[in-house]
């Protein structure tokens, strides 16, 4: 159904102590100011009276603001309202989740998840800024940024930068820069090539240096869950709910 057209074995040489680690001087992770806007032009609305089992293919936008369960691939910007209730696999350059989100995402550019957003999945992305209540695996090839108001838990959280103001428990993989500002939180795994601490931030559990013979993604597949490098059995919990 189209609304519209257009279209291992764990290596302790590689585990170090936190006090190891010192704060070099590094460059400053992107910061969100303005992230997605709420599209306003070329854009397809499902109104919140409706509830929708359907799959949608084109250009422009789409705002969702009812019930949606199925398949979306969109050109431009998915943005789910606050009331909203999705179950989906989206494919789109943005995603904005104001609403309540389980399945899987792809976003070309970016995904945002606002302070209101409660979202239960897997992410793939190439910059993602996490507000709300997040529970789930989260791939973002640049950058991830978890807000103030930002709670994650998560089997794995990977990116070359990551930027925490708000909190995460689980596994986080960074690449290049792991930063922890004042009132931010890391409880878990911590993997990465460097990591900044300001006074007042809080990192507990076990720090290892990044290695990308160990952790690097394997390009050749398509599979998310062995581009995370996760047991497809852990992914259950957060893979869409088969259609009937």
């Amino acid at each position: 159904m189209a609304f519209f057209g257009n279209s291992k074995k764990k290596n302790k040489s590689n585990e170090i102590n936190p006090t190891q680690i010192q704060q070099k001087a590094t460059p400053k992770i992107e910061t969100s100011k303005d992230i997605i806007k709420t599209p306003s032009h070329d854009v397809s609305i499902l109104k919140n009276l409706l509830k929708v089992k359907a799959s949608i293919e084109g250009g422009g936008s789409l705002i969702i603001g009812g019930y949606f369960d199925g398949d979306i691939s969109i050109e431009n910007t998915v943005f789910i309202e606050k009331d909203a209730k999705v179950n989906a696999t989206i494919r789109a350059k943005d995603i904005k989740i104001s609403g309540e989100f389980e399945g899987t995402i792809y976003a070309s550019n970016a995904v945002e998840v606002t302070p209101s957003g409660k979202f239960q999945g897997l992410i793939n992305s190439n910059k993602t800024f996490l507000g709300g209540e997040i529970d789930g695996v989260i791939k973002s090839a640049n950058s991830i940024e978890i807000t103030k108001s930002g709670k994650v838990k998560t089997k794995e959280c990977k990116s070359k930068n990551i930027k925490i103001v708000g909190t995460l428990e689980g596994k986080v993989i960074a690449s290049e820069l792991l930063e922890i500002t004042s009132g931010g939180a890391v409880n878990g795994t911590i993997i990465t090539k460097g990591i900044k601490t300001e006074q007042g931030g809080s990192v507990i559990g076990n720090i290892q240096t990044y290695d990308a013979s160990l952790h690097e993604d394997n390009k050749e597949s398509n599979d998310p869950t062995k581009l995370l490098n996760i047991n497809p059995q852990d992914m259950q919990k957060y893979a869409k709910k088969s259609q009937d």
